[in-house]
Protein backbone atom coordinates (compact mmCIF):
# COMPACT_ATOMS: atom_id res chain seq x y z
CA UNK A 1 0.00 0.00 0.00
CA UNK A 2 1.04 3.48 -0.58
CA UNK A 3 1.12 5.41 2.75
CA UNK A 4 2.31 9.31 2.99
CA UNK A 5 1.64 12.39 5.43
CA UNK A 6 1.20 15.69 3.65
CA UNK A 7 2.40 18.63 4.68
CA UNK A 8 0.88 21.12 6.96
CA UNK A 9 -1.68 23.70 6.03
CA UNK A 10 -0.01 27.27 5.50
CA UNK A 11 2.74 25.60 3.05
CA UNK A 12 0.58 24.14 0.35
CA UNK A 13 -3.10 26.14 0.09
CA UNK A 14 -5.03 25.43 3.46
CA UNK A 15 -5.13 22.06 3.41
CA UNK A 16 -5.24 19.58 6.17
CA UNK A 17 -2.30 17.05 7.41
CA UNK A 18 -3.74 13.74 5.73
CA UNK A 19 -2.67 10.46 5.89
CA UNK A 20 -3.55 8.84 3.05
CA UNK A 21 -3.41 4.92 1.97
CA UNK A 22 -4.54 3.02 -0.55
CA UNK A 23 -4.48 2.93 -4.37
CA UNK A 24 -3.98 6.12 -5.83
CA UNK A 25 -5.96 6.26 -8.83
CA UNK A 26 -8.67 4.13 -7.10
CA UNK A 27 -12.08 6.02 -5.69
CA UNK A 28 -11.47 8.65 -2.98
CA UNK A 29 -12.70 8.15 0.29
CA UNK A 30 -11.98 11.39 2.76
CA UNK A 31 -12.78 10.39 6.44
CA UNK A 32 -13.12 13.12 9.31
CA UNK A 33 -12.51 12.70 12.73
CA UNK A 34 -14.87 13.98 16.02
CA UNK A 35 -14.31 16.67 17.91
CA UNK A 36 -10.75 16.00 20.04
CA UNK A 37 -9.85 13.25 18.05
CA UNK A 38 -7.31 12.46 14.47
CA UNK A 39 -6.96 10.71 11.49
CA UNK A 40 -5.75 8.04 13.73
CA UNK A 41 -9.17 7.22 15.17
CA UNK A 42 -10.43 5.97 11.92
CA UNK A 43 -7.14 3.26 11.90
CA UNK A 44 -9.51 0.12 11.40
CA UNK A 45 -12.06 1.64 8.57
CA UNK A 46 -9.05 2.93 6.51
CA UNK A 47 -7.29 -0.39 6.73
CA UNK A 48 -10.35 -1.89 5.56
CA UNK A 49 -10.66 0.15 2.48
CA UNK A 50 -7.35 0.48 1.32
CA UNK A 51 -7.05 -1.99 -0.72
CA UNK A 52 -10.29 -1.07 -2.98
CA UNK A 53 -10.19 2.65 -2.58
CA UNK A 54 -7.66 5.64 -1.74
CA UNK A 55 -8.18 6.69 1.61
CA UNK A 56 -7.81 9.97 2.93
CA UNK A 57 -7.81 10.59 7.00
CA UNK A 58 -7.32 13.92 7.57
CA UNK A 59 -6.57 15.80 11.02
CA UNK A 60 -8.49 18.90 10.77
CA UNK A 61 -7.81 22.43 12.14
CA UNK A 62 -6.98 21.96 15.82
CA UNK A 63 -6.27 18.56 16.36
CA UNK A 64 -3.61 15.75 15.51
CA UNK A 65 -0.74 17.60 13.60
CA UNK A 66 -2.94 20.43 11.76
CA UNK A 67 -2.39 23.33 13.56
CA UNK A 68 -5.46 25.97 14.65
CA UNK A 69 -5.12 29.15 12.85
CA UNK A 70 -4.57 32.23 14.53
CA UNK A 71 -8.82 33.04 14.53
CA UNK A 72 -11.91 31.29 15.98
CA UNK A 73 -13.15 29.75 13.18
CA UNK A 74 -16.87 28.28 11.63
CA UNK A 75 -17.70 25.17 10.13
CA UNK A 76 -18.10 26.80 6.57
CA UNK A 77 -13.93 27.59 7.06
CA UNK A 78 -13.42 23.64 7.86
CA UNK A 79 -15.27 22.43 4.82
CA UNK A 80 -13.09 24.70 3.00
CA UNK A 81 -10.10 22.75 4.42
CA UNK A 82 -12.27 19.80 3.26
CA UNK A 83 -12.82 21.51 -0.43
CA UNK A 84 -8.70 22.38 -0.48
CA UNK A 85 -7.68 19.01 0.59
CA UNK A 86 -9.33 17.37 -2.29
CA UNK A 87 -7.85 19.89 -4.66
CA UNK A 88 -4.42 19.89 -3.72
CA UNK A 89 -4.27 15.55 -4.29
CA UNK A 90 -6.08 16.13 -6.95
CA UNK A 91 -9.39 14.75 -5.94
CA UNK A 92 -12.32 15.70 -7.95
CA UNK A 93 -15.41 13.56 -6.22
CA UNK A 94 -15.08 11.58 -2.72
CA UNK A 95 -17.62 9.59 -0.56
CA UNK A 96 -16.84 11.89 2.40
CA UNK A 97 -17.27 10.02 6.02
CA UNK A 98 -17.51 11.90 9.16
CA UNK A 99 -17.82 11.64 12.90
CA UNK A 100 -19.85 13.71 15.33
CA UNK A 101 -18.18 16.77 14.68
CA UNK A 102 -16.62 15.34 11.64
CA UNK A 103 -20.47 14.84 10.50
CA UNK A 104 -21.17 18.38 10.76
CA UNK A 105 -17.98 19.04 8.36
CA UNK A 106 -19.10 16.63 5.85
CA UNK A 107 -23.07 17.74 5.69
CA UNK A 108 -21.67 21.66 5.26
CA UNK A 109 -19.18 20.20 2.88
CA UNK A 110 -21.76 18.30 0.82
CA UNK A 111 -23.72 21.82 0.65
CA UNK A 112 -21.43 23.80 0.22
CA UNK A 113 -19.20 21.73 -2.50
CA UNK A 114 -21.95 19.21 -4.19
CA UNK A 115 -19.77 18.29 -6.89
CA UNK A 116 -16.88 16.96 -4.44
CA UNK A 117 -18.92 14.93 -2.51
CA UNK A 118 -19.78 11.61 -4.94
CA UNK A 119 -21.85 9.74 -1.82
CA UNK A 120 -22.33 10.87 2.20
CA UNK A 121 -21.95 8.72 5.07
CA UNK A 122 -23.03 10.19 8.91
CA UNK A 123 -21.82 8.35 11.46
CA UNK A 124 -23.20 9.45 15.40
CA UNK A 125 -23.05 12.75 13.18
CA UNK A 126 -23.66 16.26 15.78
CA UNK A 127 -25.15 19.23 14.04
CA UNK A 128 -28.62 18.85 14.76
CA UNK A 129 -30.54 21.10 17.25
CA UNK A 130 -30.69 19.22 20.59
CA UNK A 131 -33.81 18.87 22.75
CA UNK A 132 -33.99 20.87 25.91
CA UNK A 133 -32.46 23.52 24.04
CA UNK A 134 -34.66 26.43 25.94
CA UNK A 135 -32.76 25.11 28.82
CA UNK A 136 -29.19 25.23 27.47
CA UNK A 137 -30.45 28.96 26.50
CA UNK A 138 -30.87 29.49 30.36
CA UNK A 139 -27.90 27.83 31.23
CA UNK A 140 -26.25 30.25 29.47
CA UNK A 141 -27.68 33.57 30.54
CA UNK A 142 -26.70 32.11 34.30
CA UNK A 143 -23.59 31.37 33.00
CA UNK A 144 -23.02 34.87 31.94
CA UNK A 145 -24.64 36.71 35.31
CA UNK A 146 -22.36 34.16 37.33
CA UNK A 147 -19.37 35.12 35.41
CA UNK A 148 -19.88 38.55 36.62
CA UNK A 149 -19.08 37.99 39.75
CA UNK A 150 -16.81 35.12 40.15
CA UNK A 151 -15.24 35.34 36.36
CA UNK A 152 -16.14 31.68 35.60
CA UNK A 153 -19.37 31.29 35.67
CA UNK A 154 -21.11 27.40 35.21
CA UNK A 155 -18.38 24.43 34.32
CA UNK A 156 -19.00 23.94 30.48
CA UNK A 157 -18.82 20.92 28.62
CA UNK A 158 -15.36 18.06 28.90
CA UNK A 159 -14.77 19.50 25.20
CA UNK A 160 -15.39 23.23 26.34
CA UNK A 161 -12.93 22.79 29.72
CA UNK A 162 -10.10 21.44 27.96
CA UNK A 163 -10.21 23.27 25.03
CA UNK A 164 -7.96 26.73 24.84
CA UNK A 165 -7.49 30.03 23.28
CA UNK A 166 -8.95 30.31 19.48
CA UNK A 167 -10.00 26.32 19.17
CA UNK A 168 -12.32 27.08 22.40
CA UNK A 169 -14.11 30.48 20.28
CA UNK A 170 -14.07 28.18 17.21
CA UNK A 171 -15.79 24.79 19.52
CA UNK A 172 -18.68 27.79 20.29
CA UNK A 173 -19.03 28.58 16.88
CA UNK A 174 -19.62 25.22 16.01
CA UNK A 175 -21.88 23.70 18.47
CA UNK A 176 -24.53 26.45 18.12
CA UNK A 177 -24.84 26.17 14.71
CA UNK A 178 -27.89 23.84 13.87
CA UNK A 179 -28.06 22.54 10.10
CA UNK A 180 -31.16 21.14 9.98
CA UNK A 181 -32.07 23.46 6.72
CA UNK A 182 -28.86 22.70 5.16
CA UNK A 183 -29.05 18.85 5.53
CA UNK A 184 -32.59 19.01 3.73
CA UNK A 185 -30.57 20.62 0.49
CA UNK A 186 -28.47 17.60 0.61
CA UNK A 187 -29.06 16.04 -2.96
CA UNK A 188 -26.62 12.91 -3.02
CA UNK A 189 -28.76 10.55 0.12
CA UNK A 190 -26.57 9.33 2.75
CA UNK A 191 -25.51 6.29 4.62
CA UNK A 192 -26.51 6.87 8.53
CA UNK A 193 -24.93 4.82 11.26
CA UNK A 194 -25.32 5.33 14.79
CA UNK A 195 -24.56 3.78 17.97
CA UNK A 196 -28.28 2.96 19.65
CA UNK A 197 -26.75 3.74 23.50
CA UNK A 198 -24.76 7.03 22.17
CA UNK A 199 -24.57 9.57 24.84
CA UNK A 200 -23.20 12.43 22.84
CA UNK A 201 -25.44 12.39 19.83
CA UNK A 202 -28.65 10.57 20.65
CA UNK A 203 -30.45 8.07 18.81
CA UNK A 204 -33.24 10.60 17.81
CA UNK A 205 -30.80 12.66 15.58
CA UNK A 206 -30.03 9.69 13.73
CA UNK A 207 -34.04 9.90 12.83
CA UNK A 208 -34.29 13.29 12.49
CA UNK A 209 -31.20 12.92 9.82
CA UNK A 210 -33.11 10.28 7.79
CA UNK A 211 -35.72 12.49 7.51
CA UNK A 212 -34.09 15.35 6.71
CA UNK A 213 -31.46 13.96 4.05
CA UNK A 214 -33.74 12.69 0.99
CA UNK A 215 -32.86 8.77 -0.37
CA UNK A 216 -31.01 8.44 3.23
CA UNK A 217 -30.79 4.91 4.78
CA UNK A 218 -30.29 4.08 8.43
CA UNK A 219 -28.80 1.57 10.59
CA UNK A 220 -28.74 1.07 14.25
CA UNK A 221 -26.36 -0.19 15.84
CA UNK A 222 -28.32 -1.24 19.28
CA UNK A 223 -25.62 -1.84 21.75
CA UNK A 224 -23.55 0.55 20.46
CA UNK A 225 -22.61 4.19 22.06
CA UNK A 226 -21.25 6.97 20.31
CA UNK A 227 -18.15 5.70 18.83
CA UNK A 228 -20.32 2.86 17.05
CA UNK A 229 -17.75 2.56 14.25
CA UNK A 230 -15.62 0.99 16.82
CA UNK A 231 -18.10 -0.69 18.46
CA UNK A 232 -19.05 -2.32 15.72
CA UNK A 233 -16.34 -2.45 13.43
CA UNK A 234 -16.94 -5.99 11.25
CA UNK A 235 -20.95 -4.13 10.56
CA UNK A 236 -20.03 -0.56 9.45
CA UNK A 237 -17.36 -1.99 7.36
CA UNK A 238 -19.75 -3.92 5.77
CA UNK A 239 -22.32 -1.55 5.74
CA UNK A 240 -19.97 0.95 3.78
CA UNK A 241 -18.40 -0.97 1.37
CA UNK A 242 -21.96 -2.29 0.42
CA UNK A 243 -23.00 1.41 0.09
CA UNK A 244 -20.02 2.82 -2.00
CA UNK A 245 -20.15 0.31 -4.09
CA UNK A 246 -23.97 0.28 -5.23
CA UNK A 247 -25.23 3.11 -7.25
Amino acid sequence: MNYDVLILPGILFNMFRCVVTGKKDAPAVILLHGWGASAAAFGPIAKALENEYRVIAADMYGFGETPHPARALTVDDYADGVMETAKALNVETAVVLGHSFGGRVAVKTAVKYPALVRKLILVDAAGLKPRGVVFKRLRSKIHKILKKYNDRGLKGSLDYEAASGYLKATLVNVVNEYQEAEAAKIKCGALILWGGRDRDTKAYMAYRYRRLIRGSELHVFKDAGHFSYLDRTAETIVLIKAYIGGE
